[in-house]
C-alpha cells in the first residue's frame, strides 16, 4: 500500500523557506503582531529591560509583549516554558523575530509592567467598546476561585494549629516512651532524641504562627502567601483567590475584573459595578448578580441614576428562623413609619442605629404576646424586630426591578459562566503561579486580555481583524503627522 512520503531531512532546497511561508493569512498570530503595533507602549507605562547582563542590549517592549498574549492566549504561563516556546515554535518564531530571551527576562518583564499590564487591559476594552462588540446594556457579574500558589499544608487557623499542637504533643509523648524502654541501644535513643527535637522545633513554629494570628486579629494565614485564604471551592476547602469578573452580554466579554482575596462575594457589588461605570461613563448600565452578592448596604450605595441592578435576595433566611416569617414578608408603610406583619401585626419605630457608614431604624413588635406564633416568628425575649436602613426603599426598588425584568435577570448564568468555563477548561486556568494580590492581579489581567482577543478573533475573524487595525494603525499615524506639520507651519 502506498503512503504519503515527507521530505527527506537532508533534502536541500533551491530556494529555502521563510518564517513568513509557514504563518497563513487567517493565523491568530498575526492578530496579536497588528494589534501590539498598533499600541503606544510607552505612553501605556511599559518600561524597557535590559536583562541582568552587563552591557547586554534591551529586548524591545512589544516582542516581549507579543510573547506574553501569545503563551496567554495558548495556555502557557511559566516563564520557563516562554524560553522553551522562543526555541521550538516555529509562530512564535515569525512573531518575535526568533528572539530568544531566557526566563528571568520575561519574568522581570511582568514584573516590572504590573501597572502597565492592568492599563493594557483597560486600552483594550474601550478598544472592544470603539468596535461596537460591547455596549453595557446587560452585564453579568460574578466570582469564582483559582487556588493560589500555596499548599493546603500551609494554612492554618486557630483550630488547625490546635489539632496539630495535640497531634505533636503525642507524637513526643510516644517517643519519649519509647526512649525510656530502650536500654541497650544507643543507636536508637539517639535517633528517638532527634525526632523529638524535631517535633519539640515544629511546636515552637505551631505557638509563633498563633502569636502572629492573635496580634494581627486575622482568623486564618497562609505562610507561602499571606494575601490567599482557604475557600470553598467545587464542594471542598482550598488556598484560593477571589476572581471577580463583568462580562457584557453582546458577545459574553469581559467588561471588567478584579482579585480579593474575600471568601464571598457579599462585598464586591459596589466595586464591580464602579469598574464597569468606567468603561460606560457615558450612558446608563443594567448589572445582574446573584444571590452571593445580595447586601442591603452594597446595592444602596451601588444604585444610581448611571446603575440599575437585578439582584433577588438570599434563600434559606425563612429556615434559619424554622419556616417563620422573613424580613421580605413584611410590609413597609411609608405613610405612618411602621412595618406589618403577615398576621396584621404592627411593629412600632423604636429607636435608631449605625450599620457601617449607614444610619438604621429599628422597628419592634408589640403583640407578639398575644398572634400566637411568636415560637415561629423570633426567638428574642423582646418581640421580633426589623432594621430599616437609610434609603431602604432603594432596595425595594431592586427587587420590584428584578421581579418585572425576571427574563433579563435569568440571562445571568449564560452571560458569565461561558467566560469563566472557557479560561478554566480550555485554557487550564484554575490557579494562579504567582503570589500576592498585586502579581496574581497581573496574572488575571492576562488571562482576561487573552480570553477577550481569542473571542474577538472568532467573532470577527483573524483576517479581517488584521485589516481593522491596519487601518487604525493607518488612521493614527495619519493623525499624528497631520498635527506635526500644523505645529510646524
Amino acid at each position: 500500500m502506498p503512503f504519503i512520503q515527507g521530505e527527506n531531512r537532508n533534502q536541500i532546497s533551491l530556494l529555502p523557506n521563510t518564517l513568513e511561508d509557514f504563518v497563513d493569512e487567517d493565523n491568530p498570530v498575526r492578530v496579536i503582531d497588528a494589534y501590539v503595533d498598533t499600541l503606544d507602549l510607552k505612553q501605556l507605562g511599559f518600561i524597557t529591560y535590559s536583562g541582568d547582563r552587563p552591557g547586554q542590549k534591551p529586548y524591545r517592549r512589544s516582542d516581549l509583549l507579543k510573547l506574553y498574549i501569545y503563551c496567554y492566549m495558548n495556555g502557557i504561563r511559566s516563564s520557563r516554558k516562554m524560553e522553551t516556546e522562543a526555541t521550538r515554535n516555529i509562530e512564535v518564531m515569525w512573531l518575535v523575530g526568533k528572539i530568544t530571551p531566557d526566563h528571568g527576562t520575561l519574568s522581570a518583564f511582568m514584573k516590572d509592567n504590573r501597572s502597565a499590564i492592568t492599563r493594557l487591559f483597560r486600552d483594550f476594552t474601550l478598544m472592544l467598546k470603539g468596535f461596537g462588540l460591547i455596549n453595557g446594556n446587560l452585564v453579568a457579574i460574578d466570582g469564582t476561585k483559582l487556588k493560589a500558589n500555596s499548599a493546603k499544608s500551609n494554612h492554618y487557623n486557630e483550630n488547625i494549629i490546635k489539632k496539630k499542637l495535640e497531634y505533636l504533643d503525642a507524637k513526643i509523648e510516644e517517643y519519649i516512651n519509647a526512649f525510656l524502654t530502650t536500654k541497650d541501644d544507643d543507636g536508637i535513643k539517639e535517633q528517638v532524641k532527634e525526632k523529638i527535637d524535631c517535633y519539640r522545633a515544629r511546636i515552637q513554629e505551631l505557638n509563633g504562627i498563633k502569636e502572629t494570628l492573635k496580634e494581627t486579629g486575622v482568623i486564618q494565614i497562609c505562610v507561602t502567601d499571606p494575601n490567599a485564604k482557604s475557600m470553598k471551592n467545587n464542594g471542598r476547602f482550598e488556598v484560593c483567590f477571589n476572581l471577580q469578573a463583568a462580562v457584557d452580554s453582546k458577545h459574553n466579554l469581559f467588561v471588567a475584573y478584579d482579585v480579593v482575596n474575600d471568601v464571598n462575594d457579599q462585598g464586591q457589588l459596589s466595586n464591580m459595578a464602579s469598574k464597569v461605570n468606567e468603561v460606560f461613563s457615558d450612558k446608563r448600565i443594567t448589572a445582574v448578580a446573584d444571590t452571593g452578592y445580595y447586601n442591603l448596604e452594597q446595592i444602596i450605595n451601588t444604585v444610581d441614576e448611571q446603575t440599575e441592578i437585578l439582584i433577588k435576595p438570599q434563600k434559606g433566611k425563612k429556615e434559619r428562623l424554622k419556616n417563620g416569617f422573613d424580613k421580605t414578608d413584611f410590609r413597609f408603610n411609608k405613610n405612618n413609619d411602621t412595618y406589618t406583619c403577615p398576621l396584621g401585626c404592627i411593629l412600632e419605630h423604636k429607636w435608631n442605629g449605625k450599620q457601617g457608614e449607614k444610619s438604621y431604624k429599628r422597628y419592634v413588635c408589640k403583640d407578639f404576646e398575644h398572634c400566637g406564633q411568636k415560637n415561629k416568628c423570633t426567638s428574642a425575649k423582646g418581640g421580633r424586630a426589623v432594621t430599616r436602613l437609610e434609603n431602604e426603599e432603594i432596595v425595594e426598588q431592586v427587587l420590584e426591578n428584578t421581579l418585572t425584568q425576571k427574563t433579563k435577570y435569568l440571562k445571568r448564568g449564560s452571560i458569565v459562566e461561558h467566560p469563566f468555563g472557557t479560561i478554566k477548561r480550555h485554557f487550564g486556568y484554575t490557579y494562579f503561579l504567582t503570589r500576592g494580590l498585586k502579581s496574581v492581579r497581573t496574572e488575571a489581567s492576562l488571562i482576561c486580555l487573552a480570553y477577550n482577543l481569542k473571542r474577538l478573533i472568532k467573532i470577527v475573524g483573524a483576517k479581517e481583524l488584521v485589516e481593522e487595525l491596519f487601518r487604525t494603525t493607518l488612521s493614527s499615524n495619519l493623525f499624528v503627522n497631520t498635527c506635526i506639520l500644523e505645529k510646524s507651519a
